[in-house]
């Protein structure tokens, strides 16, 4: 594998010296810092996440501004309000324009962002793939969970809770974001261990909290022996959790997903959630900036095509309160 040349640093350098980096204007999402830099400062570095209407992109915020003010640079984190492919690459378009010191992109449709990725990496601007990988493209490399292994992790933990049998359902965000499929595969791949589980259904949510709700509930009345099921998105989870309060079946109905956020905290310790996988939204933001910012710098020593595996912990009732005592 050969070293990322250090040429990207120069490049983005005199494109900052030519233009200023804007704030985002009304894109959406929050910047630490905030502040217009005059032409010639360092510049900007700018996070694109899916959406701003999961907690878990709070988290990710949260880490990327705490790590900004430790590296001394300005971030910002600008995404729709919700899932949308073409609103998040309306963003990148604008963001392309204030020539920033790096981007990191967490894809909604990775094929969709793959034209700007390739404008960025013409113009010198580092871009790195952040949560979600974009296959195929001009990334540098990708910061996030092994999605395969996370999915094998949370099918593991489902075959327990249901006591390695019976009729299980599935609930995804989106069946064309790459790393939420990589869940699901690595779930299919857990369960084939276990010949007297079935996968029953598999309902896609669009990451609407309303709308995993409403496909649960959906599911439960058609297979009134459902013994579980698996939120794959982070909004998944809590819209389940929400099924199974309202059609008080918690506790029956065992419910496993991801993301350590508060709707998953409270359906946990209401009984309605049985395991959550925690991901690290925090640290993961903060890595990713390091990243940028040293190559930016032409300082990185992280080979192109890079990934970095930021890991997930199963979190159960019982690990709980300890878990959220440690920053993730």
């Amino acid at each position: 594998m050969r070293k990322v040349p250090m040429a990207i640093a120069f490049f983005a350098t005199a494109a900052l010296t030519l233009t200023a980096c804007g704030n985002g204007g009304d894109s959406g999402g929050n910047a630490a810092g905030g502040a217009e830099k005059a032409s010639g400062d360092q510049g900007t570095f700018v996070f694109l996440p899916k959406s701003l209407n999961n907690p878990y992109w709070v988290d990710a915020r949260e880490g990327m501004e705490a790590k900004a003010k430790e590296l001394g640079v300005e971030a910002q984190f600008l995404g729709p309000d919700a899932d949308d492919a073409a609103a998040q690459v309306a963003i990148f378009d604008s963001v392309l324009a204030t020539n920033p010191a790096g981007i990191a992109i967490s894809p909604n449709d990775p094929a969709s962002v793959k034209d700007n990725i390739a404008k960025a990496t013409a113009a010198g601007i580092p871009v790195i793939a952040w949560d979600g990988p974009v296959p195929d493209s001009d990334v540098l490399g990708y910061i996030g969970t092994d999605n395969v292994a996370a999915g094998e992790q949370a099918g593991e933990a489902l075959a327990q809770a249901i006591a390695e049998k019976g009729k299980v359902a599935v609930v995804i965000g989106s069946l064309s974001a790459v790393n939420l499929n990589q869940r699901l595969e690595g779930v299919k791949k857990a369960l084939e261990n276990y010949p007297d589980i079935e996968v029953v259904a598999t309902e896609e949510s669009g990451e609407s909290v309303a709308t995993a709700q409403t496909s649960a509930e959906t599911i439960l009345q058609a297979n009134p022996d459902l013994a579980g099921f698996i939120g794959i998105g982070g909004s998944d989870l809590p819209g389940i959790a929400g099924a199974l309060k309202s059609g008080n079946q918690c506790g029956d109905v065992k419910a496993v997903g991801f993301d350590v956020v508060p709707q998953g905290v409270e359906g946990m310790e209401g009984g309605c959630v049985d395991a959550l996988i925690a991901q690290k939204p925090f640290g993961m933001t903060a890595q990713a900036l390091e990243i940028l910012k040293a190559f930016d710098e032409g300082t990185s020593e992280l080979e192109d095509n890079f990934t970095v595996d930021t890991g997930v912990e199963t979190v159960t009732p019982d690990t709980l309160e300890e878990f959220q005592k440690t920053d993730h």
